[in-house]
């Protein structure tokens, strides 16, 4: 078993992955045992129900190409956890992921002698070591997407430039609270002290509560259609064109980035930047024209990969689909989360396809996949039941739509993504981590 390998164990089976703990005195105390490597660093914050990793790595591909060393965090990850931590734009090597890991487990180590209470969760190690990592690469700039909610979330002991809620809408509700303004309240959690706060579009009253928020902390407000803005050029697969107004205006931005909720994300992440530093036309277009995230719309081998594990997330899906792929058959590969709102999700997607297979995502949080599959038949007109996802590809793979997809869970997304890549199941993929 190779050292990579033996450590991602530890990691999983040790620090159980998908086992929240809230609160934030755990990684203050992991951190300050480790000499506090979050501090002195200049952080993009972003939070938001949908298009949190859309900014985050608008925001990461804007430093760099700006001419700024800078770091990236991102959960979850897809085909390797190597996706979590990036240094200007590109995967970190398991040589430094292996440094950040051995360090932070010193130290993980000596808390856990004090009981369940105060041992590091999965995120809370990671987020330590992706500390480590920027420190030990002396980044000027770091592009930070929180995990869940804000609050209590583990990267929330950062100071940020710049705070980023990029939308709000139920999700999480047994960990967040049943309504938007709960919600709203948990993401606001990130606002600090005099540090400005850029928000989408989200409802009025979610919008209330990040400004009383605001207020409370001397936090300047910027918001989408009121203080910045951006407008669609044109639309088409792969090449989209967008026109920005904020302090600067820049027209014509390539966008390689696929669907019409991009516009939302692109002008944040612009007006994030520009409360920071000075937007250079020529990098602002090279940057958008370049970032990229796997798994979001993107096609390989004419099958096309997106994430739609929520209701929002289903509706941008759907709109998605009539936008690039208008009149043409279409032929889903469907799989989710126990936990997740599965007759909302299926009710928005099963109507816009004229195949569904059904599958099972690789987690220990998607047992009822034949639950799923009743579901589906409400929605679909032709619903397959496949629960072993490699047999299910293979059925998309041979059907005559079309237009084919792989959506819902992103472990799903991440399994197959890597498969259809590879051409097999990689060792990490089969230890049951991503």
């Amino acid at each position: 078993m190779s050292k990579f390998i033996e450590a991602l164990r530890y990691l999983y089976f040790t620090r159980p992955y998908n086992t929240i703990k809230l609160g934030l005195f755990r990684i203050e105390q992991l951190l300050s045992q480790m000499g506090n490597p979050h501090l002195g660093v200049k952080y993009f914050h972003i939070t938001g129900s949908n298009g949190k990793g859309s900014v985050t790595t608008f925001l990461e591909y804007l430093t760099c190409e700006h001419g700024k060393s800078v770091t990236g965090y991102y959960s979850p990850h897809l085909s390797t956890i190597l996706e979590r931590f990036h240094h200007n734009t590109t995967l970190i090597d398991e040589e430094l992921f292996l440094e950040a890991l051995e360090t932070v487990k010193l130290h993980a180590e000596r808390l856990d002698q004090f009981g369940p209470e105060f041992s590091p969760s999965f995120f809370e190690f990671v987020t330590a070591m992706y500390f480590y990592i920027t420190k030990k690469l002396r980044a000027e700039f770091g592009s930070v997407e929180v995990g869940l909610g804000g609050r209590f979330d583990a990267t929330n002991v950062l100071v940020p430039e710049v705070s980023v809620i990029t939308t709000v809408s139920l999700e999480h509700t047994n960990v967040l609270g049943d309504t938007v303004e709960q919600i709203a309240f948990e993401k606001a959690g990130i606002v600090k002290p005099g540090k400005p706060v850029v928000i989408g579009q989200m409802p009025e009253n979610a919008k209330n509560v990040i400004r009383e928020v605001a207020r409370e902390r001397g936090s300047k407000v910027y918001e989408y259609g009121k203080d910045f803005e951006a407008e669609i050029v044109e639309l088409g697969f792969n090449r989209n064109v967008y026109n920005y107004f904020g302090d600067v205006t820049i027209k014509n931005i390539p966008v390689r980035l696929n669907g019409k909720h991009q516009l939302f994300n692109v002008a944040i992440a612009l007006k994030a930047f520009e409360l920071a530093a000075k937007l250079d036309e020529k990098f602002v277009k090279s940057a958008l024209e370049k970032a990229f995230i796997p798994g979001r719309f993107e096609e390989i081998e004419r099958i096309v990969f997106d994430g739609a594990h929520n209701p929002q997330a289903a509706e941008m899906f759907v709109e998605n689909l009539k936008l690039y792929f208008p009149n043409e058959t279409r032929a889903i590969l469907f799989g989710i989360l126990d936990d997740k709102d599965k007759e909302s999700v299926l009710k928005i997607i099963g109507p816009e396809c004229n195949v569904m297979i059904v599958t099972r995502p690789p987690s220990k949080r998607a047992k009822k996949v034949e639950e799923t599959f009743e579901i589906a038949k409400k929605y679909c007109q032709e619903v397959i039941f496949e629960p072993d996802p490699i047999k299910a590809f293979e059925i998309l793979k041979n059907s005559k739509a079309e237009a084919k997809f792989v959506t819902g869970s992103f472990y799903l997304v991440g399994l197959l993504r890597s498969y259809a890549i590879n051409g097999g199941i990689s060792e990490e993929l089969l230890l049951g981590g991503a």
